[in-house]
This record gives structure tokens, sequence and C-alpha cells, in this order.
């Protein structure tokens, strides 16, 4: 993985590790300067923290909820004990158990609750969610731009489930969550997924919302001929659009990702050749040096 990756990799850690926190990413901005493994590892670590604190009282108030009536259950985690409680219990219950309750709650409660939820420990009971409720949670997600959620779901959903949730989402959504996906194998499985004509609604939504960054991550993830879809959409922009792909490049030194779109559009190289003139002449050697060890020519 090239430095910027691991850079855009670092982003995206700390997109998560700030959710978990309940901060905004700019106070934790610092840490982007770690390696991505090690954010992850400190995010795993504060995720157990989190729920393993007061566990044994969990369980034995997981174990009491089972004598009750799954509506009753429902109406209890609704009015007793709110999401981030009804997020713990969720993955000690049993998982059918626990799919009885969530089919009994609505959709903006479930949406809280998935929020405070750990998908690890609650990944039967995600498997178990119907499509259609998996759409109406996702949904009230997009709403909320809760984006690191959605991201921390998708490995875990089967097909039809993921389906849902990706009909449910806008294309800036699919775009956002995408970026901060957990497991970013998943990826060509999500974009798989997507009807021909949101491959380049989701080129649209880079450029009308400046996404470039997320959108060039992407495509270090995806097969050939996926790649290939989305950057044959991108010859439909105007130019404006294709120079803020260019100034992205530049600016993050995605080369790499340069090189991906270069296989499959020969005029990118010219282009790119017209913003280096722009740049002062050292910066100007630096980059075209490292930009010519990623595979690019004619610059």
């Amino acid at each position: 993985m090239s430095r910027a990756a691991d850079l855009l990799h670092g982003h995206g850690e700390v997109l998560k590790l700030a959710r978990l926190l309940g901060h905004e990413p700019h106070e934790l901005a610092y840490l982007e300067q770690f390696p991505p493994q090690t954010l992850r590892e400190l995010r795993d670590g504060v995720t157990e923290t989190l729920y393993d604190t007061d566990g044994g009282s969990l369980r034995r108030l997981a174990a009491a909820s089972r004598v009750l009536p799954a509506k009753l259950t429902a109406t209890l985690s609704q009015r007793a004990f709110g999401p981030l409680l009804s997020a713990r219990l969720a993955g000690l219950l049993d998982p059918q158990r626990a799919v009885d309750v969530a089919g009994k709650l609505p959709a903006p409660f479930l949406a809280d609750v998935a929020v405070e939820l750990d998908p690890r420990r609650a990944s039967e009971l995600i498997a178990g969610l119907s499509p259609r409720l998996i759409a109406d949670v996702t949904a009230e997600l997009v709403a909320h731009r809760e984006y690191v959620t959605m991201g921390r779901f998708v490995g875990h959903l089967q097909d039809d489930a993921l389906a849902a949730a990706i009909g449910a989402m806008d294309d800036r959504a699919l775009l956002e969550v995408a970026f901060v996906l957990e497991d970013k194998r998943e990826l060509p499985r999500l974009l798989a997924k997507l009807p021909q004509p949101r491959v380049a609604g989701i080129i649209g939504a880079a450029a009308h919302d400046d996404l470039w960054v997320q959108a060039l991550d992407l495509l270090n993830h995806l097969s050939k001929p996926q790649r290939r879809a989305m950057v044959t959409a991108t010859r439909a922009l105007d130019a404006p659009a294709r120079q803020a792909i260019v100034q992205a490049i530049l600016e993050h030194d995605l080369w790499d990702e340069a090189a991906l779109i270069a296989e499959h559009d020969d005029t990118l190289a010219a282009t790119l050749s017209a913003g280096l003139r722009s740049l002062p002449a050292r910066r100007r050697r630096e980059v075209t040096a490292t930009a010519r060890a990623s595979g690019l020519r004619g610059l």
C-alpha cells in the first residue's frame, strides 16, 4: 500500500474512532500520523472496554429478559433501556430471540441502537433481520448521515439484505460508506449489487460534493471491470469536474490511483501534465518522479 493510500486509510480510521467516542473528526485529526493498524487496534481496544463495563449486570439483565414476551422486551428497550443499553444487550441474547425483539421495534429506534452496536457481537442477529427491515433502518441512518455506522455493518449482511441496504442509500451515502467500510475487501461485492446507472451516479455525487478522494480510494479496491465502469463514467463529466479529479490527485499524491485511471483513460496523462505545469519547479520534479514510479508515463 502506498503512503498516500495509508494516509487515506488512517483518515478513515480516525472517522470511525471519532464516531465511537462521540467526538468531531477534526478533534482527533492529529492521530492520522499513526499507522492505520495502530488506530484500528486502538479503536478495537476502546470498543472492548465499553462493552466489558458492567458485563455481569448486563448478562443478568439479558437472562431475565428471556422469560418475557418479545413484545414486552421491545417495549422495555424503548421506554427503559434506551439505545445504548439495548445495543449492549443485543449481543448477549439468543440470536433468534434478538431477531424477534428487533422485529417489534420501530426503524428509528433500531437505527439509534445500530449506532451504539458492535456488529461483531451481534453478527447472527444482523444476518437474521429481514431485507425490508434492513432497508428501513438504512434509510434512517442515511437521513442522519451515519456513514461510519453503515460501513461497520456491510460485512455482516446477507446478499439480499445488502441489496436492500444499497437501495435505501443515495449515491453520496454509498460513496461515503464505501470510504469507511470496515473491511474493504467487501467493496467488489458491494459494487456488484449496483445497477449500471448507479455507477454513473456515484461519479456524479463525487463531482457534485467534491468527494474525489473517496472516489479515488474506491478504485484501489475494485475489480478491473468495475474500475473500467467508474472511469468510463467520468468521461461524461464537464471540464471543471475532470479538472477537480486532477487537483485531488495532485493535492493528495494519489499516483497509484491515477495509474489505475490511466489504464482506461489515455487522456489523463495530458490533463495531469497541464496541472503539473502550475506547480513550483522543485515540487513539479518531485511529483513527476513519484508519478512515473507509479507507472504513469508521458508526464
